[in-house]
């Protein structure tokens, strides 16, 4: 069975035709997959991975406004033909992922209305997701968000431990470095985190869910992570 979901809720005729064509990639943490503005060749399908769609400004600054791990693809530009992404793609967490190039994706879509169907649906959790978030971003503390941020990687990573730094947080939230640093404290003085130099784990999960705002309810995925905390 193949572990990314979207690729399971194919129906076995379509899965059959694309198997061939879908490659398996490992992916750095904090490589850039696409660039704004570029015809994206590939559509990737995370496996272990987690992919950032992030908004670029013209001053440099960043900050994620989708998250897709093996819930989802990454690359929705290619659904809809040769048009330039809008976002970025860059590498939240490294591991394994599939990808499929473009114009293979075009043909399929055009052959089977099962891939049709299962990609139209989470086209419509995704843009979910980003509407929420933007609101999230506009209307909630730092550390909801945070919290917010930081269950829905370890959703899509069936894990409670995250290697990352606390700068790369910053980055995908589109805040300070060191407001992270002061929020990544106060949770782990309230019991929720432990963090040590790029590695923060969750060590009391109904106690971030407490943190984070309403949205982590609107954005959750359906699968619980396996690990008891």
């Amino acid at each position: 069975m193949l572990s990314n979901r979207i690729l399971n809720q194919l129906p076995q005729a379509d899965i059959e035709r694309l198997l061939p064509s879908l490659e398996p990639v490992s992916l750095a943490a904090g490589e850039r997959l696409t660039e704004t503005g570029e015809i994206a060749p590939f559509v990737y399908f995370p496996e272990n991975s987690i992919i950032s769609c992030q908004a670029d400004m013209q001053d440099g600054k960043s900050a994620e406004v989708g998250m897709v791990g093996k819930d989802g693809v990454a690359g929705l530009p290619a659904l809809f033909g040769s048009r330039p992404s809008v976002h970025s793609l860059t590498v939240t967490i490294a591991g394994s992922a599939l990808r499929l190039r473009r114009e293979v994706l075009e043909r399929e879509l055009s052959r089977g209305k099962g891939l049709q169907q299962t990609l139209a649906r989470y086209v419509g959790d995704y843009v979910a997701q980003v509407g929420q978030r933007a609101a999230c971003a506009i209307l909630h503390r730092m550390e909801q968000r945070f919290a917010v941020w930081l269950l829905m990687v370890t959703d899509r990573l069936d894990s409670a431990g995250v290697e990352i730094t606390q700068e790369r947080i910053a980055e995908h939230l589109g805040v300070r470095r060191a407001g992270i640093a002061v929020v990544a404290h106060e949770l782990q003085m309230l019991g929720a985190i432990a963090y040590t130099r790029g590695h923060l784990r969750v060590v009391n999960r109904p106690l971030l869910e407490k943190v984070a705002c309403e949205c982590y309810g609107a954005l959750a995925v359906g699968a619980r992570p396996s690990h008891q905390i």
